[in-house]
């Protein structure tokens, strides 16, 4: 029963969160199996990244429009030892994270429709793994995502309000809540890192100049973040949690701001580790603060989504999150709030009790996927032997 092919979707846009997302995943799959072969996006790095984790690119890619791309080398990545057939892949994990809603549009959930249903495909087993999902206020969307909840074995929703807007798409397949399945995942020191003493990671994301009504307020906000952090005391340090875009934001704040420390790494368990280092973590790139807040690291959040205060919800540390990024106020008062040891080490106590209660419901959930899985296989060859 170990010789199964996992092929993990999501994996198509290589940013530290989806590399997370497929460490997450790949590490319960080889806890649970001897030899597995685990499969990622033709997307999803360079040859080093595969290597690293162990994993096999399919050559299968779609297209803008769903169509299946071969390209003129891909008959040559089909007798590829490091490529795998995607007629070979037995279950599909989606970690997508957040692709399926109104915000990105139906196309997401149309591309891993018509994915599903290639005539090679029509045997697998596909789970929607724990993301955000909706709203579906849009017809093409609901549409959409209505099709890929009917093809899908089990869905999961990383929070209620995911949950509730799953629930009115009205699908038969079963749809169940679990938080975000990374907070399993162990950091991995680098002692060649120099790690500030007491600093406060700052973790920009650019996704907030183009999802928030303002991206100068965001700007403003990490500025106001970073002298608010010199006046208190403590040393503040850019965390980018994916350098290539993120670095960006760095440039935009201006010359005052250039000499702040930069602190990355390739591999994202070591990005969990540094956040774990931190005194705070000051953030909006989603992972990084699972990434923290699963240590116990005290968070101050920023977002542009509902997945954001979800988040902190589960977390039991809500009055951490600014919702109004013009709102220095609050931003200030929760700085100030977690300035001295004694305060920090207050609020990690009880960051650290809500994540044990998050860890224990991401390890039930992996315990029904991969019963289930187990159930459903053993059914399979039964039909077959019959």
């Amino acid at each position: 029963m170990n010789n199964i092919v996992f092929e993990i979707n999501g994996t198509g846009t290589h940013n530290r969160g989806a590399e997370l997302m497929a460490i997450a995943v790949s590490e319960q799959v080889r806890a649970r199996y001897s030899n597995p072969t685990i499969v990622v996006s033709s997307r999803f790095g360079t040859p080093a990244d595969l290597n690293r984790y162990g994993f096999r690119a399919t050559w299968e890619a779609l297209g803008r429009f769903g169509r299946l791309k071969t390209f003129a080398r891909g008959l040559a990545w089909r007798f590829d030892a490091n490529k795998a057939s995607p007629a070979s892949v037995d279950v599909v994990l989606d970690a997508s994270g957040f692709a399926f809603s109104d915000q990105w549009g139906a196309q997401p959930a149309e591309l891993l429709v018509t994915k599903m249903s290639r005539a090679y495909r029509k045997r697998q087993d596909l789970y929607l793994l724990p993301q955000a999902l909706g709203t579906f206020e849009k017809e093409s969307v609901r549409s959409a995502v209505k099709a890929l909840f009917a093809r899908a074995t089990q869905v999961f929703a990383r929070d209620s309000k995911s949950l509730e807007s799953a629930r009115l798409i009205g699908s038969r397949t079963e749809v169940r809540q679990c938080p975000d399945f990374t907070v399993l995942v162990k950091p991995v020191a680098d002692a060649s890192i120099i790690v500030p003493e007491q600093f406060v990671g700052i973790v920009p994301n650019i996704r907030m100049l183009d999802k928030t009504k303002s991206g100068e307020s965001y700007l403003g906000f990490l500025r106001a973040a970073i002298i608010q952090v010199r006046q208190s005391g403590l040393t503040p340090a850019f965390v980018l949690h994916d350098a290539e875009e993120d670095r960006k934001v760095i440039a935009m704040l201006g010359a005052d701001y250039a000499a702040i420390p930069v602190l990355t790494h390739h591999d994202p368990r070591v990005l969990k580790w540094l956040l774990g280092k931190a005194s705070i973590v000051i953030g909006s790139r989603f992972h990084a603060l699972v990434s923290a807040l699963s240590q116990g690291t005290p968070c101050i959040g920023a977002g542009w989504s509902h997945k954001y205060p979800e988040l902190f919800s589960d977390f039991n540390c809500s009055d951490y999150l600014v919702d109004d990024l013009d709102d220095h106020a609050k931003l200030d008062y929760c700085i100030q709030a977690l300035s001295t040891t004694e305060r920090r080490s207050e609020a990690s106590a009880r960051i650290t009790e809500a994540a044990n209660g998050v860890k224990s419901s991401a390890e039930a959930m992996w315990s029904l996927v991969f019963t289930r899985i187990e159930e459903r296989r053993k059914t399979s060859l039964k039909a077959r032997a019959g």
